[in-house]
């Protein structure tokens, strides 16, 4: 839930960082009002300046599992099929 006068937290600490993620930005959440990024695209961004393999670990343990409050932006893993994504076993 959103408090009085909070804003959206987008990625990035710095305004090019902000910018640099804002592509990725596929919407937002209508209830509470939070970010909704692209995996996909956060992943292919930071591709550009390391592997992907690299840019998959960076985006799981400092983008992913980061915390920042209440309004913590969400993180969507874009699939052309819902037979692509992996099922818990």
């Amino acid at each position: 839930m959103m408090v009085d006068g909070e804003l959206p937290v987008l990625l990035g600490s710095t305004q090019a960082e902000i910018k640099k993620y804002e592509q990725a930005i596929i919407g937002q959440d209508d209830a509470s009002l939070r970010v909704v990024y692209s995996a996909n695209k956060i992943i292919e961004i930071l591709s550009e300046e390391m592997t992907h393999e690299e840019a998959e670990e960076f985006y799981e343990y400092n983008i992913l599992g980061a915390y920042m409050g209440d309004m913590t932006p969400i993180y969507v893993s874009e699939h052309d099929s819902i037979y692509e994504f992996t099922l818990p076993d």
